[in-house]
């Protein structure tokens, strides 16, 4: 009778630690699950070290400041990850100072939260899931920080108003399939990508810099095509 409890706790408890391990992998999210835009740094913002095809690619979860949950980020070893993790706050203004310095010029004339107000030298910067958006003013970062998934959302929305009438690539620049009017548009930094597919939608994402060369590649080709 011992020897028999004995085998059913045994059995219990490794089903217990089996389900959890099952359990913990399923709500975490794969790599290119991500919200937002690809970690868009060659650096490990923890060590500075340059990034290489080792570089370990996760996607937060499960933080305590929940605007990060979604974000994509590279670490160039695991411990930089546990790192971070453990204390985001202390990487995160380093984080986006880097983003900053590294996006483009801003495509947008506007505040995403008082759309009346025109941008011009004294707006003000956040970044959300890796993307840098401007505001008017500190108050309306604050608005936007409550709610940041609807002002990203409404940055998207303009984009593709603003793109999608003078949109000259014909094909999708992951499959090379037609472009039609079901295709799946999907934003880039701030630039209007045009896939036949969410599946292409999602690669296109995964890989932007890489993505919005094939467009050019094919808009040029069928320019010179035209010719």
């Amino acid at each position: 009778m011992t020897i028999a409890r004995s085998l059913l706790s045994t059995c219990a408890l490794f089903a217990a630690i089996t389900g959890l391990a099952f359990t913990s992998s399923s709500t975490v999210p794969a790599a290119d699950e991500f919200k937002g835009d690809a970690y868009p740094l060659d650096t490990c913002v923890v060590s500075g070290e340059k990034l290489g095809a080792d570089a370990v690619t996760v996607v937060l979860s499960g933080m305590k400041d929940k605007n990060l949950d979604g974000t994509q980020m590279k670490f160039c070893c695991a411990k930089c990850e546990a790192t971070f993790k453990a204390d985001p706050s202390k990487y995160t203004t380093k984080l986006n100072e880097q983003i900053i310095k590294a996006a483009g010029t801003y495509a947008l004339t506007h505040c995403l939260v008082m759309a009346d107000e025109k941008l011009d030298d004294s707006a003000k910067t956040v970044v959300f899931h890796n993307h840098v958006y401007k505001l008017c003013c500190k108050k309306c970062i604050g608005r936007f920080e409550k709610d940041p998934t609807k002002y990203a959302a409404a940055f998207d929305s303009q984009i593709i108003a603003a793109q999608k009438p003078g949109y000259k690539a014909k094909k999708c620049p992951i499959s090379g399939e037609g472009i039609n009017a079901d295709s799946t548009d999907v934003v880039l930094g701030d630039r209007l990508v045009r896939t036949c597919c969410a599946k292409c939608a999602a690669k296109a994402k995964a890989d932007p810099k890489a993505t919005i060369a094939k467009v050019d590649a094919i808009v040029a080709a069928s320019e010179k095509a035209d010719r």
